[in-house]
């Protein structure tokens, strides 16, 4: 699996909902794309996730 450019090791019993926990990514302030399927803020499944998966992770930031 690959989270942002990098390579991670995979778990079977992962999910999305999870890996972003463990990332300390808010859910609510960042879009996530796993493979073609984009999912904006505050809308994120708990899907499970694949070996092959590639996954994006944008944080939205505040500031001028």
């Amino acid at each position: 699996m690959i989270v942002n450019g990098e390579k991670r090791t995979y778990r079977p019993d992962l999910k999305l909902r999870t890996l972003l926990a463990e990332l300390q990514v808010d859910d609510r302030s960042s879009a996530v794309m796993v493979g073609d399927e984009i999912y904006r803020p505050g809308h994120i499944p708990d899907i499970a996730l694949k070996d092959s998966d590639v996954i994006e992770i944008v944080s939205m930031m505040q500031g001028g």
